[in-house]
């Protein structure tokens, strides 16, 4: 499954997480229209490419226009943190990351709120203010979903030393609200006097990264972000690693549901299969069945991780007329993945690469595929000949 790993040895901001999936090779362009559709005040980034230490990384500045207010005269929090799930999902974001993306935002209002005995609608977001926090958070969030990620892991998280200068004072390290954020996260303190962990980045580790050891990884790719400071002894740089973990060998532990309905039309089975793969369905399908009295049925079966097991029952009991779910614990074998970028005349896709010798095969990302075809104006069968066609002439490399 495609995962991304999250390098936190030397602390961690939005900006610094945004930057590296960045230099993954997410598009800043593609990203940018998206975020602009949620109808946010004016903004612009600058996306650069900087050394720190010597490394190569890249840095996202984000600032908001001349004459763009939002901080209201009162300092309460105004609309801009108001119905951010509504403004992603008119944007035309999925509604899980909508939803992901307004969790993650409310969870930094209620640190600060907590920490500095305010209610959530007096809390101002001074760290990056409050439109960086949002791009950060959002950008961030598109930027995984563009490279096809569906677990994120993070290392524990260095969160520096000595004390830093706030808006409410010079406070230790890590500052209060990052604290609250990090709880129940594995942290490393340090001695040396500065911030490395933002509220921020703890709150986009604490909500995307899953806890616990990672499963092992087969890299594809490495991606830096770079954080503000040029430090001359340590890089001031948030790695993220993508590439593939295994199944339950790697350690994911995962469930088959199973409900039978013969009272269901065809349009809320599309929205209950639509809902279990936003809940973090493995896979879902359907199939005919005979029931008793051979009356006709569907049969409803989703593997999922065990930690998705709640939300999973819920999208039975919800979505579908069933009384009940069925439960196993299966076991799978799956054959080591890679991705294989290729250039073709629209662009380049991936492809999904399996297995050695007699085993080998690969197949286009799908997905790529449309979008490269939407963007061309071209059938999508054509970029599919022609992506296959380029891998016979080089495939024989990976086998």
């Amino acid at each position: 499954m495609k995962s991304v790993y999250l390098d936190c040895s030397s602390g961690v901001s939005g900006d610094m997480l945004l930057g590296s999936l960045l230099d993954l090779g997410v598009p800043a362009n593609a990203v940018a229209r998206s975020l602009r559709r949620m109808r946010l005040p004016a903004w612009v980034w600058r996306v650069s490419r900087v050394r720190r230490c010597g490394f190569p990384a890249v840095r996202v500045d984000v600032c908001a226009k001349a004459g763009a207010r939002h901080a209201r005269p009162d300092g309460r929090t105004r609309s801009l943190l108001a119905g951010l799930e509504r403004r992603a999902r008119a944007a035309g974001m999925r509604g899980e990351l909508a939803a992901r993306g307004d969790a993650i935002v409310r969870r930094i209002m209620r640190a600060e709120a907590a920490v500095h005995g305010r209610r959530i609608d007096h809390t101002h977001l001074h760290e990056l203010e409050d439109l960086d926090t949002v791009v950060d958070v959002f950008g961030s969030l598109l930027a995984l979903d563009y490279l096809g990620a569906k677990r994120v892991f993070a290392s524990p998280v260095s969160v520096g030393g000595g004390r830093v200068r706030t808006a409410h004072g010079n406070l230790p390290v890590p500052a209060p609200a990052t604290a609250e954020l990090l709880r129940g996260r594995a942290i490393r303190l340090g001695t040396a006097d500065g911030e490395l962990a933002t509220p921020t980045g703890a709150a986009l580790v604490a909500g995307l990264a899953e806890p616990g050891t990672p499963p092992p990884m087969l890299v594809e790719r490495i991606g830096c972000g770079a954080g503000a400071r040029d430090s001359a002894d340590m890089p001031n740089i948030l790695r993220a690693f993508l590439g593939e973990v295994e199944g339950p060998a790697a350690g994911q532990d995962i469930r088959q549901l199973e409900a039978v309905v013969d009272d269901t039309s065809p349009q809320l089975v599309q929205a209950f299969l639509e809902r279990a793969y936003r809940d973090g369905a493995l896979e879902a399908w359907t199939s005919a069945v005979a029931m008793k009295s051979n009356r006709p049925g569907i049969a409803l079966t989703v593997l999922a991780p065990a930690d998705r097991l709640d939300a999973m029952v819920r999208t039975y009991l919800e979505e579908t007329g069933t009384l009940g779910v069925r439960i196993t614990a299966p076991e799978r074998v799956r054959l080591a993945r890679r991705t294989v970028r290729v250039r073709t005349r629209w662009g380049a896709l991936s492809f999904k690469v399996a297995g050695r010798g007699p085993s080998f095969h690969a197949v286009p990302e799908w997905r790529e595929v449309r979008r490269l075809a939407a963007r061309a104006r071209v059938p999508a069968r054509l970029v599919l000949e022609e992506a296959r066609g380029l891998w016979r002439k080089i495939g024989e490399r990976y086998t």
